[in-house]
């Protein structure tokens, strides 16, 4: 079985502070963005991303590619795969920083 993926860098991942509660606890919208010639069928989220778990998404079949997920301070990656309509994919993961401030990290 072969695997074919998306040239690198057509998903762009955009990150934005919704909200925040007054225990801490923030709520960050991510935007995917896929560029495909045969356009995206759908995103899935994996908002707790390990390497060696490998990707296990708590959403699979996203439709619109923006999600909203709680975090509390602490250093997370979220990894977004874009599946496109023939069934190529790409994974884009997104280091984010939540502390006084969000950073998203290179990398």
């Amino acid at each position: 079985m072969t695997h074919c993926v998306l040239p690198r860098r057509p998903l762009s991942v955009r990150v934005s502070e919704a909200s925040r509660e007054a225990d801490g606890t923030r709520e960050i919208e991510f935007a995917a963005e896929g560029r495909s010639g045969a356009g995206v069928e759908f995103y899935s989220w994996d908002f707790a991303y390990d390497e060696e778990r490998g990707f296990t998404p708590a959403v699979i079949m996203d439709k619109t590619g923006v999600q909203r997920a709680k975090f509390r301070a602490g250093a997370y990656t979220i990894a977004v795969k874009a599946v496109g309509s023939e069934g190529l994919e790409n994974t884009e993961l997104v280091r984010l920083k939540l502390n006084g401030t969000i950073e998203r990290a290179a990398g």
